[in-house]
């Protein structure tokens, strides 16, 4: 609610008044010493400069929530880039997809495209489960070897199925690469053989592993559950 709209009360030697909005509250409380404030959704009375606080608070917040709903959002969605969208827009198109793995978050603020698990406050919104999302942050370097020589990348994130990786050389979907991945988070580099399945902007690509050895299978189980479980709630 606008607080322009927004209605308060006073109470005054016993006696309460209103109810008047915003500006006849600074008029009537200003001029009248020791009133208290009451309005919509206060859990007390309060003093003139406790009432001045809560509306700086409430327009703070609501100033924040405006420039929520008008940023703009981009979604990349299996390498194809959506047109810009406002945020209920963004949500909507988000909760019609059964597949949010080779989708990708820009807007404004963002230093480079962003896969939705990594935005916690979309995916409470959107009522998804890192449960069902087992893909994970890491930190490390995955070094690619193709046809067309070697090169190394950034990797952000990484599930059973495949990686999400960054700062990339020009690649193509579907070339295929001998990666090994070294991380200070695992106990023993990755060996694998990935495919690249999507494109962002940036650099950013990801790859599916389609050849893993079985003690990197171990190792990398291993890290997701450790994950999983610092990350879940302990059971009541």
């Amino acid at each position: 609610m606008e607080l322009e709209s927004r209605l308060w009360f006073i109470l005054n030697d016993n006696k309460v008044s209103g109810p008047f909005n915003k500006a006849e509250v600074e008029a009537q409380a200003s001029a009248q010493i020791g009133s208290l404030i009451w309005g919509r959704g206060q859990a007390d009375w309060v003093s003139i400069s406790r009432w001045h606080r809560l509306i700086k608070d409430s327009e703070e917040t609501y100033r924040r929530h405006r420039q929520q709903a008008e940023r703009l959002w981009k979604i990349s969605d299996g390498g194809q880039e959506q047109k810009a969208m406002n945020h209920e827009q963004m949500l909507e198109y988000l909760r019609a997809k059964n597949d949010l793995s080779q989708v990708l978050i820009w807007t404004e603020g963002y230093s480079e495209w962003k896969e939705i698990y990594q935005i916690h406050k979309i995916m409470d919104e959107l009522g998804v489960s890192r449960r069902h999302h087992p893909r994970v942050p890491i930190m490390g370097t995955l070094i690619c070897e193709g046809a067309t020589g070697e090169f190394e990348a950034r990797v952000l994130s990484i599930s059973e199925g495949g990686l999400g990786v960054t700062e990339t050389p020009p690649i193509k979907i579907g070339e295929k690469f001998k990666t090994i991945l070294k991380s200070p988070n695992l106990f023993a580099p990755i060996h694998a053989t990935a495919e690249i399945v999507y494109l962002g902007n940036d650099g950013y690509a990801g790859l599916k592993f389609i050849g893993l050895q079985s003690e990197s299978k171990s190792a990398l189980i291993e890290y997701i559950k450790k994950f999983q479980d610092a990350k879940s709630p302990a059971a009541p």
